[in-house]
């Protein structure tokens, strides 16, 4: 697959024709490179009714005068958090009637398979430059560009003009980015939507009757089919990024399908009965082949950054193992086994089950199969069902042995499965009556918010301590085979071992705070 690229960048309507300013003032710039121009052609390509231009997502086949002009290619630009932008490059190739297959199957969550052709033809003359740090290292690049854009149908469309100025940073420098920023908005530059741009340029309508939009009225039913709306829409938001391996996107994906899960459980009751029962085991199932993938990252966001700090500790000759060299055997390991999981999500991606799932979510949420209370007033259908999910967390809190538990965290591997599962009950109920509370909280408001706040602090204890134990079982799956490093590993478990009691002593306070009679008073 195509290697992605993360992008940091922000593009603003140019207020003037001068080129965009910039240079020493800015925070870490001590130099501005030399003027370059660059003239580039694209041809965009998407779907008959521009389903990739409605989902933010941009698939194009950019060319150039010259190899050093500009990169040559095909590129699909995903939306991420923020500016943060997601690139995938692939080889220009022959093909011009219809886009790379591999692109087309990262944009599947958008286009579901169809062929994507050309629609719009876009050329771009721009200057840009480069600025430089004290030691002479690019640390942005800022772009002034004259952007001429025609649709490709019909074929007498009329062109379109219009300036921008870009600026890119590398490395993350976010501060740098705002900097930027705030000057250009300064001298009245205001920020672009290319892909709303790009749709004017189409003439394409505005899509206000989408999956975020499923219902005006006030109804439980409503309220409801909302939130799925939303959650089944931030799913196929995080597909693509989730192919490419995107930062937190499995993760993110993830918690929208046991989010999704959670809602149609607990308000059921304002569907035919077994409506939701084969969509929720599907989001288990979803939910389950993802898991692996979202425990890695969890694993070497923690570990690598655990033993920089013991490298940064260490000394040498003291016969108890280079954290240098646990890091690397610890990062080889994590990478191979990573790529492991991320293959079981790609083939779940690209499953026929998953695609019925996405369907099934669509057409459940089209055409719900509701019940007379779903046309009820949303508050007095919806406030019990929040209540009874309440009470099942508190009876979860209840099978919850804290001298028991507190005992086996010192030793999980003999720990029963029952012991193991009472948590794992208490954090999925808990999880579970959050999600409800969050459904109803635009209607009822502050005293629900506060209630979904309350139980979030708890559920960050409860992935805490659940993270511990996955980390642990992981080092003592490495001991045999590290030698001398195993000293290394052991200080890791020790460690995870103070953060497993940290968070589980603090979850008994955490579930009296969120248990307060006081906070619930809006379930009545």
């Amino acid at each position: 697959m195509p290697t992605p690229r993360l992008a940091l960048t922000r593009t603003y309507l140019a207020p003037t024709s001068e080129p965009a300013p910039g240079g020493g003032e800015l925070p870490g710039v001590a130099d501005v490179g030399p003027t370059v121009a660059v003239r580039s052609e694209e041809t965009h390509y998407d779907t008959a009714d521009l389903a990739l231009a409605a989902a933010g997502v941009s698939v194009r086949r950019q060319t150039a005068e010259r190899a050093s002009d500009a990169p040559r290619g095909w590129v699909l630009e995903l939306p991420g958090r923020g500016p943060r932008t997601h690139e995938v490059r692939h080889a220009l190739g022959r093909a011009v009637r219809t886009a790379p297959a591999a692109l087309q199957r990262l944009t599947w969550a958008a286009a579901r398979g169809r062929s994507l052709g050309p629609v719009l033809a876009l050329t771009t003359t721009a200057s840009r430059r480069d600025l430089l740090d004290a030691e002479g290292l690019v640390v942005a690049r800022l772009t002034t560009r004259e952007v001429t854009a025609r649709a490709l149908s019909p074929e007498d469309a009329a062109t379109q003009t219009w300036g921008e100025w870009q600026a890119e940073v590398v490395d993350g420098r976010r501060d740098l980015l705002d900097a930027i920023a705030d000057t250009w908005e300064a001298l009245g530059a205001e920020e672009s939507d290319r892909t709303a741009q790009l749709r004017t340029v189409l003439d394409g309508p505005d899509d206000e009757d989408g999956l975020d939009a499923v219902s005006a009225d006030d109804s439980a039913g409503a309220v409801v089919l909302g939130r799925l709306a939303q959650d089944v829409g931030w799913l196929l938001s995080q597909d693509p990024l989730a192919r490419i391996d995107a930062p937190d996107a499995v993760r993110s994906l993830r918690v929208a399908a046991r989010r999704l899960h959670n809602v149609l459980g607990t308000f059921a009751p304002l569907f035919a009965d077994g409506a939701t029962e084969e969509l929720r085991a599907e989001l288990t199932w979803i939910a389950t082949v993802t898991a692996p993938a979202r425990d890695l990252d969890v694993l070497a966001e923690k570990l690598l950054e655990d033993l920089d700090e013991e490298a940064a500790g260490y000394t040498a000759g003291t016969g108890t193992g280079d954290p240098a060299v646990v890091a690397e055997k610890v990062r080889a390991t994590l990478t191979d086994r990573s790529s492991a999981a991320h293959a079981q999500v790609l083939e779940a991606l690209d499953s026929q089950r998953y695609r019925d799932l996405v369907a099934a979510l669509e057409a459940f949420v089209a055409d719900p199969p509701t019940v007379k209370d779903a046309r009820r007033e949303a508050t007095k259908v919806l406030l019990p069902l929040v209540a009874e999910a309440h009470r099942a967390a508190r009876d979860a809190y209840r099978d919850v042995d804290l001298d028991t538990e507190l005992a086996i965290e010192h030793d999980v591997d003999h720990a029963t499965a029952d012991d193991a599962q009472t948590l794992v009950r208490l954090r999925s109920a808990v999880a579970v009556a959050r999600d409800a509370a969050a459904v109803v909280a635009p209607k009822v408001g502050e005293a629900a918010e506060e209630y979904v706040d309350v139980l979030k602090e708890l559920l960050d204890l409860l992935d805490e301590h659940a993270d511990t134990v996955v980390t642990r079982e992981f080092l003592a799956s490495l001991v045999e085979e590290f030698g001398s490093g195993a000293f290394v590993l052991g200080r890791l478990h020790a460690l995870e071992e103070v953060r497993s009691a940290v968070a589980f002593h603090d979850v008994e306070t955490a579930w009296d705070a969120a248990n307060r009679k006081k906070l619930r008073r809006f379930m009545k």
